[in-house]
């Protein structure tokens, strides 16, 4: 493999470890990658080429002395530019805000760090982090590295392609109605949206308060889990961050699970799929099968509904936050981030309540599902990744268009709380991945970390990267590893 930074972080940690690799090395290849790909895909908006390799040097100097602080110690970690940074801006992908340099670090930040992580810079945007495409009027689109000519998915679209093209070890995202779990979905990557609470969101610019979290975006299921282990837990300066226990994400990736439930939800989650989305994820579905587990349909009548409130309270939420803003700068925003802003002005208290409702409604129905099946599986988009070029200036723009199609299988869990993970299942005729989306009960990333580590391990794709040229010559790889 070409680029070291395709591998999974803990082998990378054992090269450290053993001197093979030396963190400075490894932060040189990161910068050198970036050097060779990023004028084209454009993931990054800020790099912090002389912090990291300080950085570098102080955690090689750790390491040779045995202060290892684990196995993020050393690695380069990508951040989405809503997250704040010290000693740098954080725009937001916006050409006039900016959040001043001298604040503190994001909590999730600080946890980075303190684990020994090396922030090496802030990824690319869909502006104000309110949208699915990550094609930025002012920072320029972010293109998707299977094939250049289509978008990153969004809002989180820098961070994804940041992992996928092995410019980072792993990067963070935040997911308000699928803002992980599509790009990562679209660019082959693994992408996990936590129970809401678990990881706390101070110091992340918010979107809509009561949907918003933040995720890790990795290559392996096992990376994602090792960045929980770093991020998860209480926070006291996060009103919704709730004071649970936290486990070791790590330990149980490698139990059975033979014998667990998984329920199909085929109103709504699987309509109206792409033919190629669809057959991949229905035989990801008959390799879960195969691994013993029982698979059985579902009917969640509410989720119609819920979809619809989802979009209700983050356009509310969202015009509130960016009222006062909007007033001032209304011609400093993309055309289709203020339309949807403006959009959201049009719904009342009334309209609010209602939504609210629903997800309490929501919220009963999917407690009694899941006293039946363990987790859900859905196609976690339902098409692939559009053509670039979606933006529009006239009214009703193309990439405001796509938002309930894209987030058709995702932004219903941020409505409830539930953590969902996308993990790759396999690529369309032109090469394009397709995701599969695993969603838990609250409070189960553990074993939703150990389904979808399970579901990785028995096929291919987690193996490929945009650069192996090899997904036309491997997709139909799964019948040799079933068989």
């Amino acid at each position: 493999m070409s680029n070291i930074l395709h591998l999974p972080i803990t082998t990378l940690a054992k090269l450290i470890r053993s001197g093979e690799i030396s963190p400075v090395e490894l932060i040189e290849s990161a910068f050198e990658a970036i050097d060779r790909g990023n004028p084209e895909l454009n993931a990054f908006i800020t790099l912090f080429r002389e912090q990291s390799l300080e950085g570098a040097r102080q955690a090689e100097r750790e390491i040779r002395e045995g202060h290892i602080r684990g196995p993020l110690h050393g690695m380069p970690i990508a951040l989405k530019d809503i997250i704040h940074v010290t000693g740098a801006p954080t725009r937001c992908g916006s050409s006039f805000f900016s959040v001043d340099s001298t604040r503190p670090d994001a909590t999730v930040t600080a946890r980075l760090k303190g684990a020994g992580a090396i922030v090496i810079g802030k990824t690319n945007l869909h502006e104000f982090a309110y949208g699915v495409t990550t094609e930025n009027p002012h920072f320029g689109t972010t293109a998707n590295p299977w094939n250049t000519s289509h978008v990153a998915g969004g809002s989180s679209g820098g961070s994804a392609v940041a992992v996928a093209a092995g410019f980072s070890a792993g990067a963070l995202g935040t997911d308000t109605g699928g803002s992980v779990r599509i790009p990562a979905a679209m660019c082959g990557v693994v992408g996990l949206k936590p129970t809401y609470g678990r990881i706390s969101v101070t110091g992340v610019l918010e979107l809509a308060q009561s949907l918003d979290c933040v995720g890790p975006i990795c290559r392996r299921v096992e990376d994602a889990a090792v960045i929980m282990n770093a991020l998860a837990g209480y926070d006291i300066s996060d009103v919704n961050s709730v004071n649970r226990s936290v486990p070791d994400y790590t330990d149980s990736l490698s139990d059975s699970v033979s014998g667990m439930k998984a329920g199909l939800p085929r109103q709504h989650c699987f309509e109206d799929l792409h033919p190629d989305v669809e057959s991949s994820v229905a035989e990801a579905i008959e390799i879960l099968g195969q691994l013993g587990v029982e698979v059985v349909e579902l009917d969640l009548p509410s989720i119609p509904d819920a979809h619809q409130a989802t979009l209700t309270l983050l356009m509310a939420e969202a015009s509130h936050f960016h009222r006062k803003r909007l007033a001032e700068h209304r011609e400093d925003y993309s055309h289709d981030v203020r339309e949807i802003i403006e959009d959201g002005r049009k719904f009342s208290a009334s309209d609010y309540v209602a939504a609210v409702r629903v997800r309490e409604q929501a919220r009963r129905e999917f407690a009694r599902a899941f006293e039946c099946v363990n987790f859900l599986l859905t196609p976690t988009v339902p098409a692939p990744a559009p053509l670039r070029s979606m933006m529009d200036t006239s009214e009703g723009s193309d990439s405001n268009r796509m938002r309930p199609r894209l987030t058709q299988n995702t932004r219903i869990f941020n409505l409830l709380g539930l953590p969902a993970i996308s993990v790759p299942c396999g690529f369309t005729a032109e090469s394009l991945p397709v995701g599969l989306q695993i969603v838990g009960r609250w409070w189960a990333e553990d074993e939703l970390l150990r389904v979808a580590h399970t579901y990785e391990q028995a096929t291919p794709w987690h193996g490929m990267s945009p650069n192996d040229n090899g997904a036309e010559a491997d997709k139909n790889s799964v019948s040799t590893i079933r068989g």
